[in-house]
Protein backbone atom coordinates (compact mmCIF):
# COMPACT_ATOMS: atom_id res chain seq x y z
CA UNK A 1 0.00 0.00 0.00
CA UNK A 2 1.62 3.42 -1.11
CA UNK A 3 0.69 6.55 0.77
CA UNK A 4 -1.73 8.36 -0.30
CA UNK A 5 -0.72 12.20 0.12
CA UNK A 6 -4.19 13.38 -0.35
CA UNK A 7 -5.74 11.65 3.04
CA UNK A 8 -3.52 12.08 5.15
CA UNK A 9 -1.74 8.18 4.97
CA UNK A 10 1.97 10.03 5.01
CA UNK A 11 2.13 11.79 8.33
CA UNK A 12 1.27 7.98 10.02
CA UNK A 13 4.60 7.07 8.31
CA UNK A 14 6.57 10.33 9.17
CA UNK A 15 5.82 9.88 13.09
CA UNK A 16 6.87 6.25 12.50
CA UNK A 17 9.85 7.59 11.33
CA UNK A 18 10.31 10.21 13.70
CA UNK A 19 9.62 7.90 16.75
CA UNK A 20 12.17 5.30 15.68
CA UNK A 21 14.90 7.94 15.06
CA UNK A 22 14.07 9.55 19.03
CA UNK A 23 14.41 5.80 19.99
CA UNK A 24 17.61 5.22 18.48
CA UNK A 25 19.29 8.62 19.71
CA UNK A 26 18.11 7.84 23.01
CA UNK A 27 19.75 4.11 22.84
CA UNK A 28 22.62 6.40 21.90
CA UNK A 29 22.75 8.68 24.49
CA UNK A 30 22.50 5.80 26.64
CA UNK A 31 25.69 4.13 25.91
CA UNK A 32 27.19 7.83 26.28
CA UNK A 33 26.14 7.20 29.69
CA UNK A 34 27.29 3.91 29.94
CA UNK A 35 30.85 5.27 28.84
CA UNK A 36 30.67 8.38 31.09
CA UNK A 37 30.20 5.92 34.30
CA UNK A 38 32.87 3.80 32.97
CA UNK A 39 35.28 6.65 32.83
CA UNK A 40 34.36 8.63 35.96
CA UNK A 41 34.96 4.85 38.10
CA UNK A 42 38.98 4.24 36.23
CA UNK A 43 39.30 8.34 36.77
CA UNK A 44 38.26 7.93 40.67
CA UNK A 45 40.87 4.45 40.81
CA UNK A 46 43.72 7.00 39.52
CA UNK A 47 43.02 10.24 41.02
CA UNK A 48 42.07 10.49 44.82
CA UNK A 49 40.17 13.56 45.65
CA UNK A 50 37.17 14.18 48.05
CA UNK A 51 34.73 14.74 45.32
CA UNK A 52 35.19 11.35 43.72
CA UNK A 53 32.08 9.89 45.54
CA UNK A 54 30.02 13.16 44.57
CA UNK A 55 31.05 12.90 40.46
CA UNK A 56 30.80 9.00 40.97
CA UNK A 57 27.30 9.57 42.42
CA UNK A 58 26.21 12.07 39.57
CA UNK A 59 27.93 9.92 36.83
CA UNK A 60 25.17 6.93 38.39
CA UNK A 61 22.25 9.68 38.29
CA UNK A 62 22.89 10.71 34.60
CA UNK A 63 22.52 7.05 33.83
CA UNK A 64 19.46 6.58 35.39
CA UNK A 65 18.05 9.61 33.37
CA UNK A 66 19.15 8.40 30.29
CA UNK A 67 17.28 5.13 31.13
CA UNK A 68 13.84 7.12 32.06
CA UNK A 69 14.89 8.58 28.71
CA UNK A 70 14.33 5.63 26.77
CA UNK A 71 11.28 4.62 28.63
CA UNK A 72 9.77 7.86 27.77
CA UNK A 73 10.53 7.45 24.12
CA UNK A 74 8.61 4.65 24.16
CA UNK A 75 6.03 5.06 26.14
CA UNK A 76 5.08 8.16 24.36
Amino acid sequence: MSPNFLTGDWLIYFLLIQKIFFILCSLFYFIFSLIVVRQTLSMSKNIIDKFNPIIIIFSYIHLILAGFLILSTIAL
